[in-house]
């Protein structure tokens, strides 16, 4: 009886063993496991700027938009990445879309509707005006620095705007005024809040590291 004991116990230990040794690839556990990511290097150990600053809060629907231009050319790439205004809801959403000159939008009809995408610049000039069904999408790039309207003439109740502008830096702050920029080049630089009808500038020094700003006041 002993004997067949201590045999089951070496077979066992044997087909451990084995298993342990085996060339197949291990049977995934169900358990989540958590794989650390390696933090990107800080913006100053690139040489780059980190800024933290406060523009005036909100009024009403009203926030600020902060603006960097550089007093030099320091040839920062247009974003690739397309932006996307949906139809949905009877909505264009987001209602607002920030870019750079030269990017390009992608608006889209979410929604078993017929909608239409008519947009038009500052001076009241139709870009174009298209019609859209579920599905259907439109890629448009936006050249000129200017300020757009886009409304569905199917549905007069739809509206949104877009703000096209030059600089390579540009941030719609947080209702309490606060805003981040992250890997800026540093330089000097003119600073833009767009409030509303308000348009306010002053002249900063962006150094690599962080930089805390405050263009409450002009």
């Amino acid at each position: 009886m002993q004997k067949s004991w201590v045999l089951k116990v070496f077979i066992i230990l044997l087909g451990s063993f084995a298993g342990s040794c085996s060339s197949e690839p291990p049977v995934e556990s169900s358990r989540s496991v958590v794989v650390p990511v390696a933090e990107e290097d800080p913006p100053s150990t690139r040489g780059l700027a980190w800024i933290v600053g406060t523009s005036p809060a909100a009024t009403g629907m009203v926030v600020s938009i902060v603006l960097l231009d550089p007093h030099e050319d320091i040839g920062v790439p247009v974003p690739q990445q397309r932006p996307v205004m949906d139809q949905i809801g009877r909505q264009f959403v987001p209602g607002f879309i920030l870019v750079r000159a030269g990017q390009t939008i992608n608006f889209t009809n979410s929604e078993d509707e017929l909608h239409t995408v008519h947009v038009k610049d500052s001076s009241d000039e139709s870009l174009f005006n298209i019609a859209t069904m579920m599905g259907t999408t439109y890629d448009y790039t936006f050249d000129q620095e200017d300020d757009y309207s886009v409304v569905c003439n199917t549905h007069t109740e739809m509206f949104a705007d877009i703000m096209v502008v030059d600089a390579p830096y540009a941030v719609v702050a947080d209702r309490d005024g606060s805003f981040t920029i992250t890997d800026v080049i540093p330089g000097r630089y003119t600073a833009t809040v767009v409030h509303g009808a308000t348009r306010t500038e002053q002249d900063i020094d962006i150094t690599a590291g962080t930089n805390e700003i405050d263009l409450t006041v002009p």
